[in-house]
């Protein structure tokens, strides 16, 4: 390893002696044989090289050791020795649209976030509906390094279907599907549609009735999937599903039948076409786009646990927080670890 500071991690001095390197460390009595060791730091060095020449500059060997312990534990370490190769097949714009990116994995998970961006580039997400929630969220994906990020929807567009980040009036009268595939070739040219490929991950965008049950439908059993919808007024990201492991869809409505004895009857009218003009804030839908790109990217790049995970995020206007709602795995469901009935 050839120790490099990481570009993300700004030297901001409190005072003579009191380092802050970012928003997540502070190192104090820093004296000139420690700054002597800081700057030794530039990548030209792997790690006993940099502890030979920092004791030739005055800093004794185990302070040296200590630093580049706290460096690296708190992500401000990199290598710049690292295999880079998965950047490589990248134009210059998408490497360095991406460099901010990288930069916040490697605060989050060190390594020079390559590791993360290796998981990004060897996996598929499918976006079921591309709505006002599914279009952009497809292209957060794909904006972020995700090598291969795919829309199915045969809808037609319509004017309300369009928003930030998603499809355009010009794409009014196209399939919906089609279209965002169009929209994420032009803001990301590396990502790849491949349908022929099982996907990682669907991701279940519905914004009209009945949509949700149709995608379920085509879902392959053992697929990870999540659910990301405006209803009403309240955006909606959750549970992401992880077959065996984590409660479904079913659990949910099973708890929720559990907690609401009438919850059936209104959930099979919710599901059924209706000539009732759907309600979906622009912002809103965003916001929730938003969220349920982060919690794929958790999933993807194994930095922590979604928290989506047995539960729901939920934003309802005109309120500004994030709540989140538990689901357990329902014990009439039988699915994962649930006991049967």
């Amino acid at each position: 390893m050839r120790p490099v500071l990481a570009p993300a991690a700004r030297r901001l001095w409190r005072d003579r002696h009191t380092l802050q390197l970012g928003d997540t460390a502070v190192l104090s009595g820093v004296d000139e044989p420690t700054r002597a060791a800081l700057a030794l730091l530039d990548g030209t060095r792997d790690r006993d090289q940099v502890l030979a020449a920092a004791e030739d500059v005055g800093c004794p060997a185990q302070r040296t050791v200590d630093l580049l312990d706290l460096l690296d534990r708190d992500g401000l370490l990199e290598d710049a020795g690292a295999d880079r190769s998965v950047l490589a097949g990248l134009a210059r714009a998408e490497r360095e649209r991406l460099a901010p990116d990288l930069g916040s994995l490697a605060l989050l998970g060190g390594g020079g976030g390559l590791a993360a961006a290796r998981y990004r580039r060897t996996t598929r997400v499918l976006v079921l509906g591309g709505g006002r929630v599914g279009a952009p969220l497809a292209a957060l994906l794909a904006a972020a390094g995700v090598l291969i990020v795919d829309v199915h929807d045969q809808h037609v567009t319509r004017a309300e279907d369009c928003g930030v980040g998603g499809l355009g009036l010009d794409d009014i009268g196209c399939a919906r599907g089609p279209a965002a595939q169009q929209r994420l070739a032009a803001l990301a040219p590396s990502a790849t549609s491949l349908t022929a490929t099982a996907p990682d991950l669907v991701v279940l965008a519905p914004s009209r009735p009945g949509e949700l049950e149709a995608d379920l439908d085509r879902l392959e059993p053992g697929t990870p999937h999540l659910l990301a919808q405006v209803r009403d007024t309240v955006g909606v990201v959750g549970p992401l599903v992880l077959p065996g492991r984590s409660a479904c869809l079913r659990c949910c409505e099973l708890t929720r039948t559990d907690l609401d004895p009438g919850w059936p009857a209104l959930s099979a009218q919710l599901a059924s076409p209706s000539r009732h003009r759907e309600a979906c804030d622009g912002p809103l839908a965003v916001m929730v786009a938003a969220q349920a790109a982060l919690q794929v990217l958790l999933l993807i790049d194994g930095t922590a646990d979604p928290a989506a995970l047995d539960g729901t995020l939920e934003l309802a206007l005109p309120d500004w927080r994030w709540r989140r709602r538990s689901w357990p795995l329902h014990p009439a469901c039988g699915c994962g670890r649930a006991e049967p009935p």
